[in-house]
Parts: C-alpha cells; structure tokens; sequence
C-alpha cells in the first residue's frame, strides 16, 4: 500500500475511530468483538429470513441536471391519481424502504430511486456530494417518474429527508399544490455537528473538532480508501447495530443496513457525511409549512435524536409528530408495522385533499 493509501487510511481511522461509528470496533479486541457478534446474531430476530432487497419495480432511467444518472424504480406505473416519492438516508439505498414498498402497495404510484453515489446510482462529481445538489436531484426524479399532473407526496429518511426539506426551500411555490404532503422520518433541519452518538461529553467535543477536519483530509483519498474498506467488515456491522439501530433490533435487518453502507461509494460516503456535519441550518422548514407534514423521531436514535424531530415540528405547527417507542435511526427497518401505519394514514389524507376535477 502506497504513502497516500496509508494516510488516508489512517486520517479516516482517527476521524471515525473519535466517534461511536468507530470505537466500538477500534477499540474492542478480537475476541471481545467475536463475543459481541454470537450475541448480535443469537438476538431474537423478527424478520429472520426476510427477502431484504428482492422487492423490484419498473426501472425508469433518470438524468440530473449535471449529468449523473440515477437509478429508480416504480411500482404502480399505470397510476395516475397520487405519486408517493421515496427518498432513502445516507450510505443505504432504495432498499431501505423494503417494508413500507411492500405493506403501501396499492395505494398509489410509489416512486423509488437512489441517492447519486449510492446504490444503481453514478456517483458523479465528488464536489456534488453536498447536501446542496440534492434538491435538483430529487426535482430530477419527480420530474422523469411522475406525470406532470399527478399530484406528490414526499417521504425520506435521515438524509432523504433533508433532500425533501431542501427541495422545499428551493420550490415554496410547489408546496402544497404540486407537493400535498411529506412524511420525514428520523431526520435533521440542522446542528449534526452538535450530536453526541450517545458519548460521553469530553469525548464527543473531540469527535466535533476532529471528525470534519478528518473527513476534509480523507476525501482527497476516498479511492485509496475504497480498495481495502472491505476489511474489518465484522467491526462494521457492530457499529451499525450499536449506532443505527435500536438495542432489539434483529441480526437480519442490521446486517442487510451493514450491506448497503459496504456497497456505498467511499467518496458519497465521505462527501454527504462533511457536508451534513458542516451544514449548521439545512433548513428552516418554512415552506413545508403549505403542505400536510408528518415528522417522525426514534426514542433511541443516537445519529438524529428526538430534539431534532422537535425542532423540525416546531418549525412547523401545523404539522403533526410521532415518536416510535424503542427503536434508533432505522425506525422504518425496526419498527415497520408503526412506520407504515403512520405513512399510509399520510397517504391517505392526501388523497383526500385532491381537488375535485
């Protein structure tokens, strides 16, 4: 391995290692670590053998505005009256919503599609790995996948929430007529600098100085980086279970969400995680308020707490707030029953709220 590999690999490893995502890995031996993983998989596991990621739709091919391709996918193309467009979090996929595309269909034209850098998706320019080109990407998607005059709602998580927030901002003036509601689950209008990953106040102020300095350096070596993060995959998935889920979360799920962060491009990786840590307002959620917005938190999630679910409900008083007992940031993989119950009463109300033709 070359000098460059090397420093990158050990600017990202200090980065990383400074935060949860890294310490439990980092820090634990390896026959802590093998313990740690019998336990995980000896969990009692709800959805054991769930086909996690064989649930496919109508490819529909997508060209953002610089050129990238993005990859989507649609169920119910023949429907015409509502469109339902998903928008997965950072380092998964489409994927994601495995659940909710299984427990929805039927209810309208239900719109899948990859973040750029993640999934079927190019990954383009490494300087578009920012939360500001995901607004024209998602108006890419709504554009190429949904007839002009069929009226939208919006769901994302985690980071696809901030693209439906961004977009918000960006379009007021589709906010409410052409867009009629948006479900965001788990997500963030600011401050991700600020979170702690559940550490301990002396270490997550270290995480805050480091991490985005740490990020900026390994960037530059993102390719390098690629070739070897297939290493210490077994540490990877213990830190997905320890940050991204819940403590009952089952082995299957944690492991299928440990899949597509593998799979994700080491330079979208990098780039969307710089650019929401350094991004203090993502959004003022102002413009959401013209349309029937439903927020979403997890009790335990550690990687977008519940005061950011608040203040995103705060930003928006007509909108309504719910709160899934018990499960972390993958509240859709965890707890799907509630999720999609909550999605679907949204779905319906906004039919309801069609004018009459």
């Amino acid at each position: 391995m070359g000098h460059a590999a090397r420093t990158s690999r050990t600017i990202l490893t200090a980065g990383l290692t400074a935060t949860a995502l890294g310490a439990g890995a980092a820090g634990a031996g390896l026959a802590v670590q093998r313990r740690a993983v019998r336990r995980l998989q000896l969990r009692p596991d709800p959805f054991a053998g769930e086909p996690f990621g064989t649930l496919r739709g109508r490819p529909v091919p997508v060209q953002a505005s610089d050129g990238t391709r993005l990859y989507a996918e649609v169920d119910g193309a023949d429907r015409t009256d509502l469109a339902v467009v998903f928008c997965h979090g950072w380092t998964l996929t489409q994927d994601s919503w495995h659940f909710q595309r299984k427990a929805l269909r039927g209810l309208g034209r239900l719109v899948f599609w990859d973040q750029r850098g993640h999934g079927r998706s190019q990954g383009g320019e490494r300087a578009g790995y920012a939360l500001d080109r995901l607004a024209a990407d998602l108006a890419a998607v709504i554009d190429q996948t949904v007839p002009a005059e069929t009226p939208v709602v919006l769901v994302g998580h985690s980071m696809g929430g901030m693209t439906i927030m961004r977009y918000a901002d960006e379009n007021p003036e589709l906010i409410g007529r052409k867009v009629l509601a948006a479900g965001l689950l788990c997500t963030s209008s600011g401050g991700l600098g600020q979170v702690t990953l559940g550490l301990p106040a002396a270490m997550a102020r270290l995480t805050q100085r480091v991490l985005p300095r740490a990020l900026r350096a390994a960037g530059a070596g993102s390719p390098a980086i690629e070739k070897v993060r297939h290493l210490g995959r077994t540490g990877s998935m213990l830190m997905e279970d320890m940050v991204a889920f819940g403590p009952e979360a089952g082995p299957h799920a944690v492991a299928f969400a440990e899949q597509m962060m593998a799979d994700t491009r080491m330079d979208a990786f990098l780039g969307f995680l710089h650019s929401m840590v350094t991004t203090e307002v993502i959004s003022d959620c102002t413009a959401l308020g013209a349309a029937d917005t439903l927020v979403i938190g997890a009790e335990r999630d550690l990687l977008t707490p519940v005061a950011h679910s608040l203040k995103i409900s705060e930003c928006v008083p007509s909108g309504r707030l719910e709160i899934v007992p018990a499960a972390g940031h993958m509240a859709m993989m965890e707890r799907p029953g509630i999720v999609s119950d909550h999605l679907g009463d949204l779905i319906e109300r906004a039919r309801k709220a069609i004018p009459a033709a």
